[in-house]
């Protein structure tokens, strides 16, 4: 399977278009999508982007829930109500939302970050600190004994 890896910056005008690195619209193709998903992340940092098989799961998921519980609810109106799909134009672009890129701070330019089964949009300089953090909790993980897998080496 076809991961999403690696980090783009692309220019983003000021109507919310944005080329999809080609890379990500390949693996899209290969997945049958020609489409992509958005939704805020749970941090409100950055932006989530995913196919709608990936979304799909995240709604099964949910589903696995007691139907009345808090934890369906809130799960399901963070992911579902505020998630848009984005189709990509001929040119590879997509319109990103005003409202979420002004949420974000977003203008002149973004990053579009692999994360596997999906990707992330975000501000270039919130994304530069973010990895720093990350970077850092993971040498501290790392000196303290743990690994980067998450299974304790004792």
């Amino acid at each position: 399977m076809a991961l999403f890896l690696s980090t783009h910056t692309n220019k983003i005008d000021k109507k919310g278009r944005v080329s999809v690195p080609a890379r990500f619209r390949s693996i899209l193709t290969e997945r049958g999508y020609g489409a992509i998903v958005l939704f805020p992340s749970f941090e409100g940092n950055a932006i989530n982007a995913c196919d709608m098989g990936v979304m799909e799961g995240l709604l099964e998921r949910i589903g696995g829930f007691d139907p009345f519980s808090e934890d369906r609810e809130s799960d399901a109106d963070v992911l579902m109500a505020e998630a848009t799909e984005l189709p990509i134009d001929g040119d590879g672009r997509i319109i990103i939302p005003l409202t979420m890129l002004e949420q974000l701070g977003i203008e002149g330019e973004c990053i579009f970050a692999g994360r596997g089964d999906s990707f992330q949009i975000w501000r270039p300089a919130d994304f530069e600190d973010r990895m720093k953090a990350v970077k850092e909790r993971a040498r501290l993980k790392r000196s303290s004994g743990g690994s980067l897998g998450g299974a304790n080496n004792e």
